[in-house]
């Protein structure tokens, strides 16, 4: 199991309220969602990938990209080659100067070293509205009443409760950019 994205105290400091009790699982539930809306890795690791190369160039996945370890030549069969001389001058785009290859094998870092604090509060955003909904095994009620408190659950909220709602998904698209990766291996499967 990864590690959440936020703890209770960044919930905390953004001035999220979540019950003691479950602060550590809502927080966990929060972060699977953001990752798996994501479709990338969001914390650093290191992956290698299996990339097309066009008039010279390779547009890396899963920014930022943190390094560039190594780019081998992926021949016609599929199989990986030798080393291929390559140009990386940071951000997502890497040079292959040999005209003749024309997919690689790129070994590389990429995600987040320290997590934008904007992906954080929405973390800790997420967690706090799972905290407000029906527990699971009530049912998705719409309505419920507790002595003269009634509770009314938006259709969207019950529709999301396994998902983020679209506003969650603007905040993570604006903290991440748009997802895309095509992961070959991972070195440790954050």
């Amino acid at each position: 199991m990864l590690p959440s994205l936020a703890t209770p105290a960044d919930a905390v400091s953004y001035g999220y309220e979540l019950p003691a009790a479950r602060s550590d699982g809502l927080l966990a539930r929060a972060s699977a969602r953001v990752r798996r809306a994501a479709g990338r890795a969001i914390t650093a690791q290191t992956s290698e990938v299996r990339l097309p190369v066009s008039r010279g160039m390779v547009r890396l996945p899963g920014a930022p990209i943190v390094a560039v370890y190594g780019v081998r030549e992926v021949d016609e069969q599929g199989q990986q080659g030798d080393q291929v001389a390559w140009v990386w001058s940071g951000g997502e785009k890497l040079a292959v100067p040999d005209h003749l290859v024309h997919q690689v094998d790129v070994t590389m870092r990429h995600g987040f070293e320290v997590l934008p604090d904007g992906l954080v509060e929405l973390v800790c955003q997420v967690a706090f509205r799972l905290s407000q909904q029906p527990a699971q095994g009530e049912g998705m009620l719409r309505t419920a009443s507790l002595d003269d408190a009634s509770f009314t659950y938006a259709s969207e909220q019950i529709a999301a409760a396994g998902d983020l709602m679209p506003g969650e998904r603007t905040a993570l698209e604006s903290a991440l950019g748009t997802p895309s990766t095509w992961v070959v291996r991972s070195g440790d499967g954050s």
